[in-house]
């Protein structure tokens, strides 16, 4: 059965990021966060919690290989590159390099019922950036490189998750066929998935994991960006549907125009991981 191989230190799996850092990131997501600073802040807090599941006893163990692509005006580009190694990089790694460890605000249950506010230490890997143009279908063919080598090379793991996230077209040309092409990748127990999340800001309906192209707002970006995305595996839709989503079988993992909240929600369904080993 697809997407059963048991995730090991001898069988890691794979999860890899992509995020548009286009000039069009510095607009507002809420009255007082950009979408750049806002998807900054998920990426770290998600790459936390996927260390978080590899901790053990014995320490951080190599559960996953783990990567972030961000493109913009600089082109496509390995975004933990000053981590040594490949594009994908083992979970242990990733815990011990941070770029750096800022104090944050949180509030917390002072144990009577209330919260206080505290100071936690919250690290950072990934930097928000916004400028110029949208080279998806660069990034896009860079993530399937990595994923593709890495697939060859561990052919009996559970099959990566490519996690795609933007809030505009391309500048570059027609990512479809690369989406396509990605997505056609495999090891021995599955395709690649290739989830895409639409973070436009253009107002109007939200919608979260559709079933089919109706279900899609009919702006081209959108209705192709559904296109792009596989179909979420039955261990996601349990996890979903967990979490309060409305989500039926043939759903895909595609978000258009999610908030903040909903946002964390789909990254965290898109990085779940239920058969991990001891």
């Amino acid at each position: 059965m697809a997407y059963s191989a048991e995730i090991s230190r001898r069988n890691p799996t794979a999860i890899l990021f992509v995020i548009d850092q286009s000039g069009s990131m510095n607009d507002n997501w809420s009255s007082e966060i950009t979408k750049a600073q806002a998807l900054s802040d998920a990426i770290n807090r998600l790459l936390a919690e996927i260390v978080t599941k590899c901790s053990k006893e014995d320490g951080v163990r190599h559960y996953f290989d783990v990567g972030v692509i961000a493109y913009g005006d600089a082109g496509s580009r390995d975004a933990l590159a000053f981590i040594p190694g490949p594009l994908l990089k083992a979970a242990p790694t990733i815990e011990q390099t941070p770029l750096r460890v800022d104090d944050r605000k949180r509030l917390v249950p002072d144990g009577a019922g209330g919260v206080v506010e505290r100071t936690v230490k919250f690290p950072i890997w990934f930097d928000p950036c916004a400028s110029g143009s949208t080279p998806m279908c660069s990034a896009l063919a860079m993530a399937g490189d990595a994923v593709g080598n890495w697939a060859e090379q561990h052919r009996s793991a559970f099959p990566p998750t490519v996690i795609h996230v933007t809030d505009g077209e391309p500048t570059d040309g027609d990512p479809e066929p690369i989406a396509q092409m990605i997505q056609q990748l495999n090891t021995d127990d599955g395709d690649v998935l290739l989830f895409n999340l639409h973070i436009a800001g253009l107002g109007g309906q939200k919608v979260l994991f559709p079933a089919s192209e109706a279900e899609v707002p009919s702006a081209p970006a959108a209705q192709k960006l559904f296109r792009m995305s596989s179909k979420v595996p039955g261990y996601m839709l349990e996890c979903a549907q967990s979490q309060g989503h409305s989500i039926k079988p043939g759903a895909r993992g595609y978000g258009y125009n999610a908030d903040f909240v909903e946002t964390i929600a789909f990254l965290s369904i898109g990085t779940q991981a239920t058969n991990l080993g001891r």
